[in-house]
Protein backbone atom coordinates (compact mmCIF):
# COMPACT_ATOMS: atom_id res chain seq x y z
CA UNK A 1 0.00 0.00 0.00
CA UNK A 2 2.89 2.43 0.67
CA UNK A 3 4.17 1.99 -2.79
CA UNK A 4 1.19 2.87 -4.47
CA UNK A 5 0.76 6.45 -2.04
CA UNK A 6 4.92 6.83 -3.53
CA UNK A 7 3.60 6.48 -6.81
CA UNK A 8 0.43 8.40 -6.83
CA UNK A 9 2.44 11.19 -5.38
CA UNK A 10 5.05 10.74 -7.89
CA UNK A 11 2.01 11.12 -10.91
CA UNK A 12 0.88 14.44 -9.23
CA UNK A 13 3.87 15.87 -8.93
CA UNK A 14 5.22 14.87 -12.58
CA UNK A 15 1.35 16.11 -13.67
CA UNK A 16 1.88 19.79 -11.70
CA UNK A 17 5.25 20.23 -13.06
CA UNK A 18 4.40 19.23 -16.40
CA UNK A 19 0.87 20.57 -16.88
CA UNK A 20 0.71 23.57 -19.47
CA UNK A 21 -0.15 26.01 -17.06
CA UNK A 22 0.17 25.59 -13.20
CA UNK A 23 -2.22 28.77 -12.62
CA UNK A 24 -5.45 26.88 -15.35
CA UNK A 25 -5.31 24.28 -13.36
CA UNK A 26 -5.51 26.14 -9.64
CA UNK A 27 -8.07 28.31 -11.52
CA UNK A 28 -10.27 26.26 -13.93
CA UNK A 29 -9.20 22.66 -12.93
CA UNK A 30 -7.96 22.35 -16.51
CA UNK A 31 -4.93 19.73 -16.62
CA UNK A 32 -3.47 20.37 -20.01
CA UNK A 33 -0.06 19.40 -21.66
CA UNK A 34 1.80 20.74 -24.76
CA UNK A 35 5.03 18.81 -26.11
CA UNK A 36 7.85 20.29 -27.30
CA UNK A 37 10.06 18.20 -29.42
CA UNK A 38 12.86 20.69 -29.73
CA UNK A 39 13.19 22.63 -26.21
CA UNK A 40 16.22 25.26 -25.33
CA UNK A 41 18.35 23.03 -23.70
CA UNK A 42 20.20 25.85 -22.32
CA UNK A 43 17.81 27.41 -20.28
CA UNK A 44 18.04 24.77 -17.98
CA UNK A 45 21.84 26.39 -16.62
CA UNK A 46 20.15 29.51 -16.74
CA UNK A 47 20.87 30.95 -13.42
CA UNK A 48 20.23 35.16 -13.72
CA UNK A 49 17.01 35.30 -15.35
CA UNK A 50 14.68 35.40 -12.42
CA UNK A 51 12.83 37.60 -10.38
CA UNK A 52 14.74 36.18 -6.76
CA UNK A 53 12.60 39.01 -4.75
CA UNK A 54 9.78 39.27 -6.38
CA UNK A 55 6.99 37.90 -3.68
CA UNK A 56 5.33 35.56 -5.97
CA UNK A 57 8.54 34.05 -7.21
CA UNK A 58 9.48 32.94 -3.54
CA UNK A 59 5.67 31.65 -2.81
CA UNK A 60 6.32 29.27 -5.66
CA UNK A 61 9.59 28.11 -4.75
CA UNK A 62 8.92 27.70 -1.20
CA UNK A 63 6.08 25.46 -2.54
CA UNK A 64 8.80 23.74 -4.62
CA UNK A 65 10.88 22.91 -1.72
CA UNK A 66 7.41 21.79 0.17
CA UNK A 67 6.70 19.25 -2.45
CA UNK A 68 9.85 17.53 -2.16
CA UNK A 69 10.24 17.67 1.19
CA UNK A 70 6.63 15.57 1.54
CA UNK A 71 8.23 13.57 -1.21
CA UNK A 72 11.46 12.77 0.87
CA UNK A 73 8.72 11.70 3.50
CA UNK A 74 6.76 9.45 1.19
CA UNK A 75 9.86 7.64 -0.02
CA UNK A 76 10.31 6.82 3.86
CA UNK A 77 7.42 4.91 3.65
CA UNK A 78 8.88 2.60 1.23
CA UNK A 79 12.74 2.80 1.52
CA UNK A 80 14.59 2.71 5.04
CA UNK A 81 18.06 3.78 4.08
CA UNK A 82 18.66 7.22 3.78
CA UNK A 83 20.71 7.40 1.56
CA UNK A 84 18.66 5.80 -1.20
CA UNK A 85 15.73 8.26 0.08
CA UNK A 86 17.87 11.18 -0.44
CA UNK A 87 19.23 9.85 -4.17
CA UNK A 88 15.70 8.75 -5.08
CA UNK A 89 14.54 11.90 -3.80
CA UNK A 90 16.93 14.40 -6.13
CA UNK A 91 16.74 12.35 -9.20
CA UNK A 92 13.46 12.67 -9.29
CA UNK A 93 13.76 16.17 -8.89
CA UNK A 94 16.22 16.28 -11.99
CA UNK A 95 13.93 14.22 -13.70
CA UNK A 96 10.57 16.67 -13.02
CA UNK A 97 13.11 19.52 -13.79
CA UNK A 98 14.32 18.26 -17.34
CA UNK A 99 10.98 16.95 -18.05
CA UNK A 100 9.65 20.36 -17.83
CA UNK A 101 11.24 21.53 -21.15
CA UNK A 102 9.62 18.82 -22.95
CA UNK A 103 6.10 20.23 -21.87
CA UNK A 104 6.96 24.16 -22.88
CA UNK A 105 7.82 24.80 -18.94
CA UNK A 106 10.85 26.65 -17.80
CA UNK A 107 12.67 23.60 -16.33
CA UNK A 108 16.02 24.84 -14.37
CA UNK A 109 18.80 23.64 -12.48
CA UNK A 110 18.22 26.38 -9.86
CA UNK A 111 14.60 24.47 -9.08
CA UNK A 112 16.34 21.11 -8.41
CA UNK A 113 18.28 23.21 -5.72
CA UNK A 114 15.20 24.34 -4.30
CA UNK A 115 14.07 21.09 -4.46
CA UNK A 116 16.92 19.59 -2.92
CA UNK A 117 16.71 22.52 -0.07
CA UNK A 118 13.20 20.84 0.49
CA UNK A 119 14.38 17.09 0.36
CA UNK A 120 17.29 18.27 2.83
CA UNK A 121 14.86 20.41 5.07
CA UNK A 122 13.11 16.79 5.48
CA UNK A 123 16.28 15.02 6.68
CA UNK A 124 16.94 17.99 9.39
CA UNK A 125 13.32 17.50 10.30
CA UNK A 126 13.24 13.28 10.94
CA UNK A 127 16.63 13.71 12.55
CA UNK A 128 15.24 16.24 14.88
CA UNK A 129 12.10 13.89 15.77
CA UNK A 130 14.07 10.92 15.56
CA UNK A 131 17.21 11.48 18.20
CA UNK A 132 17.32 11.86 21.69
CA UNK A 133 19.57 12.48 24.05
CA UNK A 134 20.73 9.29 26.56
CA UNK A 135 21.38 10.06 29.88
CA UNK A 136 25.41 9.62 28.89
CA UNK A 137 24.70 13.35 27.26
CA UNK A 138 25.63 11.93 23.83
CA UNK A 139 22.93 11.81 21.12
CA UNK A 140 21.74 8.17 19.30
CA UNK A 141 19.24 7.60 17.24
CA UNK A 142 15.77 6.33 18.39
CA UNK A 143 14.37 3.14 16.74
CA UNK A 144 12.42 3.69 13.65
CA UNK A 145 9.98 0.87 13.24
Amino acid sequence: MNKIVVVIYMGILFCLTCTESLHEFVEHQALTFQWTGDPELKSFINFTDYPFSNPSYIKQKVGHAFCFFWLAYSFILVLRNQYMIFFCSVSYALFTESAQLFFSRTGCLLDVGYDTAGILMFFVVYRILHWRVSPKSTLQPNKVR
